[in-house]
């Protein structure tokens, strides 16, 4: 975070965009090449024939970006006659075209200036969902980072929707990359050299979230690599009960049933991919886990009250965790893919995204609390609701028995996890 620049900073960088150069547009490439800042009317521009005066401080918000945190920005540096962001053709949309094809950015945050006679703080514009191609989740997160660096006065394609001449829609239409409108208000960002430094802390708390969960989406996970830890994992017996592994994640992930025990004084076998699940997770992407470890005659989840409940009880006393997820493997004869729980509160925002991550990677077959009684108060998410997001997720056998399903059941698994990343 960066809490204040040196003194007369602001007015010099101010002066440095105000006083622009002989091209047309400036790039300076940092070392984030996977987030690209734009201000194309950081200099003043023409609109049919009439000038329409520049908003310097979105070019002094992309200077400090690049400066302070080493993001590549392209920002307008001089009028010729044109609208690079208004204008259907134009030399500075053909070059972020360019470096969008070559870099392949998550996002480009596109920086406007809004007028102080606007309500608003913050103008979000995203063409109702079209320049983000309907990804809801990457919305939340930016309006959820601006409310955390106290920007509360935040509004959604109203006025300026980001249509269809835009830069940030152009982008999505003509080269599949995913751009957001920032209409920035001038009458906020002039009132204090803070107000600035808030805009800037959140549009970097976003893109460093945005880049965290993609690393997690986006990694490749060698399925040989699981079923070796199966194969060992299965024929195996820990020194201990179970074990605990707390990385102080936001995501702890559970497999109480990941070995032999009884259930209701009948034999539970293995669950052992369940365990073999949260091993992998917490290799790839250090997430907090523990599940069983040994055989034994004990049943972690149907009692309320147990050593692993209780060392689950620690882990949760950390406030950045924001997901608790328990895995289980149902039988194969069972017709659905997955079966989810929950408690009878929680988040249906979060939720609805999970929802549409099982339709994405092709988990057509789920239920919701049902199958199982979903209101023993033994149940981990009747047990654990509250502070952060509780699901127990049952997988069916037949999903993990081959490359596919396998493939399958990991992505989902890290777009589930990823949501909960911050």
């Amino acid at each position: 975070m960066l809490k204040k620049l040196a003194k007369g900073e602001l007015n010099e960088i101010l002066e440095i965009v105000t006083k622009g150069t002989d091209n047309s547009f400036e790039y300076k490439q940092g070392k984030i090449t996977d987030i690209l800042i734009s201000a194309p009317h950081s200099a003043n521009q023409t609109r049919e024939g009439k000038i329409k005066y520049a908003e310097r401080y979105t070019g002094v918000i992309a200077n400090i970006l690049h400066k302070y945190f080493g993001y590549s920005i392209l920002y307008k540096t001089k009028n010729c006659g044109d609208d690079a962001n208004y204008d259907e053709k134009s030399s500075y949309k053909d070059f972020l075209y360019e470096k969008c094809r070559q870099f392949k950015p998550l996002v480009v945050l596109d920086l406007h200036g809004l007028s102080k006679n606007r309500e608003a703080q913050v103008n979000i514009g995203t063409n109702f969902g079209e320049s983000v191609f309907q990804d809801n989740e990457i919305i939340t997160c930016l309006i959820d980072c601006l409310k955390k660096y106290k920007v509360t006065n935040i509004v959604t394609d109203h006025p300026f929707s980001a249509n269809l001449r835009t830069i940030t829609s152009s982008l999505s239409r003509n080269v599949g990359t995913k751009a957001i409108q920032l209409e920035l208000n001038y009458g906020f960002l002039s009132a204090s050299e803070k107000n600035i430094l808030k805009i800037v802390n959140a549009i970097d708390e976003f893109c460093n979230i945005l880049r965290r969960q993609s690393s997690i989406r986006d990694k490749s996970i060698d399925t040989t690599k699981l079923k070796e830890i199966d194969h060992v994992f299965y024929n195996s017996q820990g020194e201990s009960d179970f074990l605990s592994i707390d990385n102080a994640s936001s995501v702890v992930l559970s497999a109480p049933h990941a070995k032999a025990g009884v259930v209701n004084n009948k034999l539970k076998m293995s669950e052992s991919m369940s365990g073999s699940l949260c091993k992998i997770l917490n290799d790839e992407f250090k997430f907090s886990v523990i599940y069983k470890s040994r055989d034994n005659e004990l049943d972690y989840m149907n009692s309320k009250s147990n050593a692993y409940k209780d060392a689950l009880k620690q882990m949760l006393k950390n406030n950045r965790v924001k997901l608790l997820l328990e895995l289980h493997i149902i039988n194969a004869t069972r017709s659905d893919d997955m079966l989810l729980f929950l408690p009878k509160k929680y988040d249906q925002y979060a939720f609805y995204q999970i929802i549409n991550i099982l339709n994405r990677q092709g988990i057509k077959k789920f239920s919701i609390n049902s199958i199982f009684n979903s209101s023993k108060k033994e149940r981990v998410t009747n047990q654990f609701k509250g502070k952060c997001f509780v699901m127990q997720l049952c997988i069916n056998q037949r999903l993990v028995e081959n490359d596919d399903g396998l493939k399958m059941v990991l992505k989902t698994l890290q777009h589930i996890t990823s949501i909960f990343v911050y």
